[in-house]
């Protein structure tokens, strides 16, 4: 054969096998491998291909058990619960994700779309019904938006929203938010996870979640956190960049959990703002209950607060007939008894405690700035 004739079919041979690798959902291209819906297409695409999704709405759970990219093109497509409801994923797992991401043997990465949790369907033994009608039984554990198991993952520009359950009480109390069915975005033993440049907004119990390493940056995380609930949290990994709100009416909600390095985010309206992480620096934190508790190292950071707040569990119960209840004094940094030697460079201001739980016999480094704060600091004789 001619090396010209060669040269053509290894050209075409190429052509053909970057083609056949992406594979299109929606007809806003005028490929030839074009499917009515995003898990036929991702059954069609081969491992380590990429699934381009058009603008359009697809009430569907998805499936990803290999390595794919599956990104919106010309738009932001929208994921839905079907009509025939989300089935429990795994089995017996109490988990009922939208988007699950399942020992895919390399990396998933999900870029420009929005799942949408809104009137999510359940289907449970066969019994389809709302989740906001079934949360509050007890039989569901988890519903997710995207839950990543054994698998390391990438999302970036995504929508995550509304991944939540409501009751209605008797009628002189109002309908009530049961949230602790729902989560934005979870990393289940996948070693290592990505979430940059997205929304994650409206959940119940965890906005983005990894037991594993995170790295989070320029997200905006806000709304609906229930008891416990988190907005970002990690065993490990950095934290950077992100604006995250959360609620200051319910007990023990976080805005940032764990992770080696919290940096450069702007944290506010939870009970503890930043919690559990190694190192905190350059962060603004403004009106949460507890600032900075449980961390290593807390350094030049800018926290203000009013210098009291109500107990959260007024809000939704009353406490002694009253809507707002006992107030407590908020605090700039919790020591959890440990040394102030690592805490420096701060700025605090109007909090009601500047530094709580101080180890018996230490001082505050003077490098913190403490401005119109009632108590400067307790310690934990106190």
């Amino acid at each position: 054969m001619r090396p010209s004739k060669i040269l053509f079919v290894l050209v075409f041979c190429l052509f053909l096998k970057v083609s056949v690798a992406e594979v299109t959902v929606g007809n806003c291209r005028s490929d030839k491998h074009s499917y009515p819906t995003i898990s036929a297409a991702i059954a069609a695409a081969p491992a380590g291909g990429v699934v381009n999704v058009c603008p359009g709405t697809y009430a569907e759970q998805l499936e990803i058990d290999k390595p794919l990219t599956i990104r919106g093109i010309m738009g932001m497509p929208s994921i839905i619960t079907p009509s025939e409801g989300l089935n429990e994923l795994p089995a017996q797992s109490g988990a009922y994700p939208q988007v699950f991401v399942n020992n895919a043997g390399g990396e998933v990465r999900l870029t420009n779309i929005l799942v949408d949790g809104s009137n999510a369907l359940i289907n449970f033994e066969g019994l389809v019904v709302l989740l906001d009608e079934f949360c509050p039984t007890g039989a569901i554990q988890n519903f997710v938006g995207v839950y990543f198991l054994n698998t390391p993952g990438v999302l970036e520009g995504m929508n995550v929203s509304n991944q939540f359950a409501s009751i209605y009480l008797p009628e002189d109390e109002g309908p009530q938010t049961i949230p602790n069915c729902g989560s934005g975005v979870e990393f289940s033993d996948s070693r290592w996870a990505v979430v940059r440049n997205s929304t994650i907004s409206n959940v119940g119990f965890q906005a983005v979640y990894s037991n594993g390493d995170l790295i989070a940056n320029h997200n905006i995380v806000s709304g609906g956190f229930g008891p416990h609930g988190i907005g970002i949290g990690s065993m490990s990994g950095i934290t950077a960049n992100n604006t995250v709100t959360g609620s200051i009416g319910y007990e023990k909600t976080v805005g940032i959990q764990g992770g080696d390095v919290v940096r450069d985010n702007v944290v506010q309206s939870a009970i503890y703002g930043i919690m559990g992480a190694d190192t905190v620096r350059n962060n603004t934190l403004t009106n949460n209950a507890i600032s900075v508790s449980e961390a290593s190292e807390v350094v030049e950071n800018a926290i203000s607060a009013p210098s009291t707040y109500y107990d959260p569990a007024c809000f939704n119960e009353g406490c002694d007939g009253t809507p707002t209840g006992p107030a407590f004094p908020t605090i700039g940094v919790d020591l959890g008894c440990e040394s102030g030697i690592r805490v420096r460079n701060n700025r605090i201001d109007g909090v009601g405690i500047g530094f709580a739980n101080l180890e018996n016999g230490e001082t505050i480094s003077r490098t913190n700035l403490l401005n119109n704060v009632t108590t400067v600091s307790t310690s934990c004789a106190q």
